[in-house]
């Protein structure tokens, strides 16, 4: 009788009635594999509530664990190397050498890192920062790229050429050490051993690696082979690696934020593996402020909460060019949209701050203000940034500069990125999320972001999505933008600028006498005119209100006495972007040739 009843039972849940006709019920049907999925995937999602006092607390069951363990069926370990390898340091510096990048040895105890003492050039700032290709990717039209040395190895024979709708998938974390600094052995101990992995597991994207943690955008892509490893997989993969690299610092606690199934051209073509001395430079000491001080950390449905609250302010840590994209304001629209209510009743919602920061150097300056300290006196602060790692040492040294004169200081656990995903339909954010990956800006309904190429199907006349709206604009003429497109940078300050495509054709930034109309907004509310190209390079691009001696006897001319540079400037590169890109090319004039500034190589 127990055999007879639990075959009945296991029968009942592969079949379903169907409806009845006539009274009778017609033979039951089995149910079909994809409806056996959405079955188990219901069970699974079920909210198993529970009572304790008089509160009610719902415990929703993850479903991402089960598939975890799915996808660590396949997870092979990759031994961890005892000491750094100065071959694996070597060969990747040699693809550097090969893709026209300078690269200088020196000792990692030497390097200034994020840092900005010294004499050196932006773009010289890293110098032993490694880069290790990916053996295959994708174009945005689904075709399969080879690297040459795959090519030339005869497991290219083994590789599927034609690939069904490949997919690639986005690894974003940050750690921080919790007890003690890792020594600079052991920094260069986990460079040599992300070398490895990233050759192993044909990983692209960043990775910045101090004494103080790790900050990562990691991307993997669906491996081309018949019984390949799916880019969610191998992504589990490197997580895991890492927890067997210092278990004591990569904990359960470690916040790896898995983005899966986006398309496969989201993935990078190389992994730079970057050593600093500071993961977001600040320009604060780890000794004067500890990360381990930072404010309390809310998931986000607290922090959801905390956003409807009075006397609350809620800090965006992000710099201004990201801002104008998206923000925390939709508290304060939809409080204020209530029918018939006073304004003494009117319940607004934490207040949105924009620090209106061109770079992370500049939160200093801006928190030392007069007006900045009455906004944040007896309020309770929120922080948030893109994915948390910049909230730490922010919200850090508020707290000390601040103490007792704020009534908390509160910051979003992994950033916007985890508030989406428990807000599918946004919730108070409105706009944009920028990213600093290949999907370039993300929205609550798109998860794929809007990177690539510009399509026409899917954009309106004003350059934005039909569906969407926003208060971001082209520098130039106006209209509504939200596409970061073209590398254009601002005239008087260097930090990226919204341009249409439209205006990109007519190349304002490239004419001197229209070069001025590309600014960023906080250039042109603060009137700043300077070129940044004529500013003075101090202390990182902070203190840049001077004009260079260099400079002004060939400015005066072209500029008078109320001209006004900007505070802080973002030089990209250094201005060595040309010559790196041609000083491997022989000029084709060779030892004739007369051009002082000629870019290309000459015989010596």
């Amino acid at each position: 009788r127990q055999l007879d009843q639990t075959k009945m039972e296991q029968s009942s849940t592969l079949e379903m009635d169907l409806p009845q006709s006539d009274g009778k019920v017609q033979r039951k049907r089995r149910l079909s594999k994809k409806e056996r999925k959405a079955q188990k995937r219901k069970k699974q999602q079920k909210i198993v509530e529970t009572t304790v006092g008089d509160e009610k607390e719902t415990l929703e069951t993850k479903v991402g664990e089960g598939e975890d363990k799915e996808f660590m069926e396949s997870y092979e370990p990759i031994e961890v190397p005892t000491v750094p390898s100065a071959e694996i340091l070597m060969d990747c510096n040699n693809e550097q050498g090969r893709s026209g990048k300078n690269i200088q040895r020196q000792s990692l105890d030497n390097d200034e890192g994020g840092g900005g003492g010294g004499e050196r050039r932006l773009g010289a700032w890293f110098p032993n920062a490694l880069v290790v290709k990916c053996n295959f990717g994708y174009t945005n039209t689904g075709e399969l790229l080879l690297s040459r040395s795959v090519k030339k190895r005869k497991e290219s024979d083994n590789i599927v050429k034609k690939c069904k709708n490949p997919k690639s998938a986005l690894l974003l974390f940050y750690q921080y050490t919790t007890k003690e600094k890792w020594t600079s052995n052991q920094v260069q101990l986990l460079m040599t051993y992300m070398c490895t992995i990233a050759k192993e597991r044909n990983l692209g994207g960043r990775i910045r690696v101090a004494q103080e943690g790790v900050n990562a955008t990691l991307s993997a892509v669906d491996m081309p082979y018949e019984n390949g490893l799916s880019a969610s997989s191998i992504l589990r993969h490197v997580a895991q690696d890492l927890k067997n690299f210092d278990p004591e610092v990569f904990t359960s606690k470690t916040d790896f934020k898995f983005i899966d199934n986006i398309s496969a051209d989201r993935h990078f073509k190389e992994l730079k593996i970057i050593p600093v001395q500071e993961l977001v430079y600040y320009g604060i000491r780890g000794e004067d402020v500890s990360c381990n001080e930072g404010g309390i950390h809310l998931d986000a449905e607290e922090y959801h909460k905390m956003l409807q609250k009075d006397n609350t302010v809620v800090v965006d840590v992000r710099n201004h060019y990201e801002t104008i994209l998206g923000r925390f304001d939709g508290q304060q629209a939809k409080k204020a949209l209530k029918p018939k209510d006073d304004e003494a009743t009117i319940t607004k919602g934490a207040e949105y701050i924009d620090p209106k920061m061109r770079k992370s150097t500049d939160f200093m300056s801006w928190l030392s203000q007069p007006e900045t300290k009455k906004k944040l006196e007896n309020k309770t602060v929120l922080m948030y940034c893109t994915g948390g790692v910049r909230c730490e040492r922010a919200s850090a040294y508020l707290k000390k500069e601040m103490a007792e004169n704020v009534k908390g200081v509160y910051q979003l656990q992994g950033g916007i990125e985890r508030y989406l995903k428990a807000f599918p339909d946004g919730g108070f954010w409105t706009g944009k999320n920028f990213v600093f990956d290949k999907r370039e800006a993300v929205s609550a309904l798109e998860k794929n972001g809007c990177g690539g190429v510009l399509s026409q199907g899917k954009r309106g006349k004003n350059g934005l999505a039909k569906d969407e709206g926003g208060p971001s604009k082209c520098c130039v003429c106006g209209t509504s933008w939200d596409r970061y497109v073209g590398k254009k940078k601002c005239f008087t300050c260097g930090v990226p600028v919204l341009m249409c495509d439209q205006c990109m054709t007519k190349k304002f930034d490239k004419n001197p006498k229209t070069a001025l109309k590309v600014r960023c907004p906080l250039c042109v509310d603060e009137n700043i005119t300077v070129p940044a190209s004529k500013v003075q390079l101090t202390d990182n691009g902070v203190k840049n209100k001077n004009i260079s001696d260099n400079c002004r006897s060939s400015m005066k001319d072209q500029t008078s006495q109320n001209e006004k540079a900007a505070s802080s400037v973002c030089k990209w590169g250094g201005g060595h972007a040309k010559q790196k890109k041609f000083s491997q090319k022989m000029c084709r004039f060779g030892k004739d040739c007369v051009r002082k500034d000629c870019f290309f190589a000459h015989p010596k």
